[in-house]
């Protein structure tokens, strides 16, 4: 997986990066793979990814912005951040570990990486002699903003 990553970032063009990884280079994993590397760092909803492709001319289907989403995720260019039961953000793979911290009110997404949640990931690992071929932890709750917006400061009343 590791080494898909390190393509991405050589400048070598987009079809030969998908088909050394065995996918076909179709027109549609161009542009979602193309879209994602080029909106720099960011969280994006598959329905998001899909609208802004379809504003820059490209024409799919959302299933097939979902379908294509899975394969580059599959693939090891695209990482899932799982918010939920039936909803994901995609964001590029660039090999970095990293996790999520998600407000379920705004939706802001910010990352953080922990050397001792990384190390104790890896011993659980070891302990039960599984082979990692992918992980996830997001942190959900209320980010600061949203709480001070809900519980404003004000003056105290005694």
């Amino acid at each position: 997986m590791a080494s898909h990553v390190a393509l991405l970032f050589a400048p070598i063009n987009t079809l030969d990066v998908l088909k050394r990884a065995g996918l076909l280079g179709t027109s549609a994993q161009i542009a979602v793979l193309d879209y994602l590397q080029q909106a720099e760092h960011g969280h994006f909803g598959a329905e998001e990814i899909h609208r802004r492709i379809a504003k820059n001319g490209e024409r799919m289907n959302l299933s097939t912005t979902y379908r294509v989403l899975n394969q580059l995720v599959r693939a090891g260019f695209v990482a899932n951040v799982p918010l939920g039961k039936h909803h994901s953000l995609y964001e590029l793979n660039t090999g970095m570990a990293h996790d999520h911290l998600v407000c379920v009110l705004c939706g802001r997404v910010e990352e953080f990486s922990d050397v001792t949640i990384n190390r104790r990931r890896a011993a659980i690992a070891k302990e039960f002699g599984l082979r990692v071929v992918g992980k996830t932890l997001a942190l959900r709750g209320v980010c600061a903003d949203c709480a001070a917006r809900a519980h404003p400061a004000g003056p105290r009343v005694r």
